[in-house]
């Protein structure tokens, strides 16, 4: 009798939460069908269900590459069929960095969007598909992507770090409150929780090779309690046509981030806080002050992603 494997119940769960969300799965539509010309070549980084590679083919793609390195491929390859599109669009279980391509794409499509924006390694992708996979004058969905925040008030999310403090049946577990310090936390922000006008924090163009970072004088608009900053990210799309997880979040198949102060502390109206956010080209390391406050996920521990290798 083999043991169970959840793997496949929770892939479905993931697939099924994107294609639900209508807002992102629209806004996709609207921004492939805006770009992509009749006898394009098009390239889907990450294709999962196969469903941006069939709205490019829907828009007159001739050949779109739909790259997964997923099992999922094997379904996204029939619902391909199912649809009518399989002709048109050709399946390859791998890494985007790993394949080789007959011809060059006049489009790159890829959704690799994390709930922070970068967290999926977008930037990664998008830079590797630059240089080896795109004419130089292709398009990309998304052309750029930010990451957005602000100082926030959220003591229920806080907790999960501040219970690490106390014993737990006499026993001290303090190094568990070291590692989700310096962690990006994943929060549902009510815009009622967000102090400060929210600020870009991060740039980053595809294709470019570096980030841009910004540091920010918050101005606090209420008094409250400062746990950290909200980071959530806007992406654009195709010119007109933008998608973003800002509080309140309208897209359900992300969440948004926190990324914790050491110590909480009390703000009035009026006052400001310099806030900063850095973080690695392939987003799996981040940087982040709060006044005089400095964390790092480096001194912490990175569970939630794997970007594959950073390009060289």
């Amino acid at each position: 009798m083999s043991g169970y494997d959840d793997s496949a119940i929770s892939s479905f769960d993931f697939h099924d939460s994107m294609l639900a969300d209508r807002q992102r799965t629209e806004a996709f539509l609207q921004a492939i069908t805006a770009t992509v010309k009749a006898g394009d070549v098009v390239v889907d980084i990450g294709c999962g269900t196969g469903v941006l590679s069939m709205f490019a083919a829907m828009a007159g793609a001739r050949t779109v590459y739909a790259i997964e390195r997923e099992p999922i491929i094997d379904l996204a390859r029939e619902i391909a069929e199912t649809n009518g599109l399989a002709d048109r669009i050709e399946f390859i279980q791998a890494s985007s960095d790993e394949v080789e391509l007959p011809e060059l794409a006049d489009v790159v499509v890829s959704e690799t969007i994390g709930s922070v924006g970068l967290d999926e390694g977008i930037m990664t992708w998008a830079l590797d598909a630059r240089r080896r996979l795109a004419t130089p004058d292709a398009a990309f969905i998304p052309s750029e992507v930010t990451v957005r925040g602000a100082l926030v008030d959220v003591p229920r999310d806080f907790e999960s770090i501040s219970r690490w403090s106390d014993r737990l049946l006499t026993l001290d577990f303090s190094a568990l409150r070291r590692i989700a310090i310096n962690n990006v936390m994943w929060a549902e922000i009510s815009p009622a929780a967000v102090m400060s006008e929210p600020s870009t924090l991060i740039r980053g163009v595809m294709g470019d090779e570096s980030l841009d970072f910004e540091t920010v004088d918050a101005f606090v608009r209420k008094n409250g309690t400062v746990h950290g900053l909200g980071v959530w990210f806007t992406a654009a799309l195709a010119p007109g046509i933008t998608i973003s997880n800002a509080p309140p979040n309208g897209v359900p198949s992300w969440d948004q981030g926190l990324l914790p102060v050491d110590v909480p502390f009390a703000v009035e109206r009026g006052d400001h806080v310099s806030i900063e956010v850095a973080a690695s080209y392939d987003g799996s390391q981040w940087d982040w002050g709060v006044g005089e406050q400095r964390l790092s996920t480096r001194d912490g521990v990175l569970t939630r992603h794997d970007p594959g290798p950073t390009p060289k």
